[in-house]
């Protein structure tokens, strides 16, 4: 497209941008462009919301343990719930440090408890989503991975095939030349990326259950 505005144009302005526009739809030199529906949008905009704070948590969490280190101070292996009574253990004895700490340690304790409003709404979502329900009857497909699919997917009738969902959200083979390296596989934008994690992860659950089984 760019190349045919660009070919048609002598000088580059937005009448000559919208008259080269319309010359290609005149023609039919373009492809059709499926918009999601608003109940797919407001899906995905719960799954990455959630997705970014679950992140932040970590990332905070994986810092303070980090900047403590370097005082001698390890954290070790605790569960979520005991991770502020141990770190205000480890800051007993230093005042300074247990003063940087608490403001940390506060951010955290309001974004696991933002985190579990928004997983709440995930589960009343997928609760009241025929579909989700019946994606979870699947081994491995919990609530978050049944929600991401229906978000992906959105109008299962815009795919010819089903064997054509893969290749949409990425999870095509690696094309690859002994002449030149190429790689023609990845995934077009975030949504589906976290499609493809999930679909991987449940193959993966799969598969470690079928060789537990046999064991």
């Amino acid at each position: 497209m760019k190349a045919l505005l660009t070919a048609q144009q002598i000088s580059k302005t937005d009448r000559n941008d919208a008259r080269g526009i319309a010359q290609m739809m005149r023609v039919g030199l373009f492809k059709p462009v499926h918009v999601k529906t608003l109940i797919a949008q407001e899906q995905r905009m719960l799954l990455i919301s959630r997705k970014l704070l679950q992140r932040k948590l970590l990332d905070v969490e994986s810092d303070l343990r980090g900047t403590l280190r370097n005082f001698g101070l390890k954290v070790g292996v605790v569960s979520s719930f005991r991770y502020d009574a141990r770190v205000r253990e480890l800051v007993a004895g230093f005042p300074r440090l247990a003063a940087i700490v608490e403001p940390v340690l506060s951010v955290r304790r309001v974004m696991r408890q933002q985190l579990a409003v928004l997983h709440k709404m995930l589960l009343d979502m997928v609760r009241g989503d025929p579909v989700c329900r019946r994606l979870m009857t699947a081994p491995g497909v919990g609530a978050v991975v049944a929600l991401t699919y229906r978000a992906t997917v959105d109008q299962p009738q815009r795919f010819v095939h089903s064997r054509a969902v893969g290749a949409h959200v990425g999870l095509t083979p690696s094309a690859t030349s002994l002449a030149r390296p190429t790689m023609k596989a990845g995934c077009p934008n975030v949504a589906m990326l976290c499609c493809a994690r999930c679909s991987t992860r449940r193959h993966m659950h799969c598969l470690l259950a079928a060789q537990n089984g046999r064991g």
